[in-house]
């Protein structure tokens, strides 16, 4: 009876190198049908080295293509922003003129109405100190001193 034992032992002992064996290929075959998995052991015979994957190539084609897509598509759009800049300037500029001569034009209304209402109060002293022309006259236009 003491043999048996020791028989088993050894056969389970044979059936658990054999499964060691067998681990790495299985793990290389988990490797090859997941492109994306890290390699790191040594690749054996036959089988797709690190950085030679054709599907990584392929996949890293594709996100140098989308590189070079966004890339253009910021050189269009920084082309519209400047164009933008340039037409919110050129708006800026036209309202300042358009404020400019709204403003110059309100100076010279301005000045006008004082002028008017300076030449009033002569007309209403000189009527109050009996020229009745004075009296008789139509009040001042700021028109007239436009």
């Amino acid at each position: 009876m003491t043999r048996v034992p020791f028989a088993l032992l050894a056969g389970g002992a044979a059936i658990a190198a054999a499964a060691s064996l067998m681990a790495p290929a299985a793990f290389a075959q988990e490797q090859l049908r997941d492109p994306t998995a890290a390699h790191s052991m040594t690749v054996p015979p036959g089988q797709i080295a690190p950085g030679h994957n054709p599907y990584t190539r392929a996949l890293n084609a594709n996100v140098n293509g989308n590189i070079e897509t966004t890339k253009d598509q910021n050189a269009s759009n920084q082309a519209q922003y400047q164009a933008d800049l340039a037409a919110y300037d050129a708006s800026l500029r036209k309202h300042g003129r358009r404020i400019n001569r709204q403003n110059a034009r309100y100076r010279h209304e301005r000045r006008a109405y004082a002028d008017a209402m300076r030449a009033w109060r002569t007309q209403v002293y000189e009527c109050n100190h009996g020229r009745q022309i004075a009296c008789n006259a139509p009040a001042p236009d700021p028109v007239d001193f436009y």
